[in-house]
């Protein structure tokens, strides 16, 4: 993936935790073969994600050159926006990586997951 296309994500994700006490993570990973969800969920315990208090966590993880991409997130997340969310999700970023290139269906997945941590794990104000 290109530097730009890194600086685009790096971008949303610095917008997607701005008022909100969770967070995502962005995995980009050069396989050109790769089971998605599985090396989705490794990457997901192997950096203690899991390990968060509030389970509230998200991971995307992209391999541009399979054309491939998993997102998981923790108990809670997935508590609180339910199947829908995750559904409309993919799809969304399905969409987006067919006719754009992977860094703008990354950038669609965190805005997207950004918004609903916002509103399910909002920041404390302290």
């Amino acid at each position: 993936m290109r530097r730009a296309d890194r600086q685009k994500i790096a971008d949303a994700l610095s917008r997607a935790g701005a008022g909100t006490s969770a967070h995502i993570s962005v995995h980009v990973v050069p396989d050109s073969s790769i089971d998605v969800l599985e090396r989705a969920k490794s990457a997901f315990f192997a950096t203690a994600l899991h390990e968060r208090s509030g389970a509230d966590a998200a991971l995307i993880l992209v391999a541009p050159t399979a054309r491939a991409f998993a997102v998981i997130g923790d108990r809670a997340l997935h508590e609180r926006v339910g199947q829908a969310f995750w559904d409309d999700l993919v799809v969304a970023m399905t969409a987006a990586f067919k006719t754009g290139s992977p860094a703008d269906a990354v950038v669609l997945g965190v805005d997207r997951l950004g918004r609903a941590l916002r509103e399910q794990f909002p920041a404390s104000a302290t």
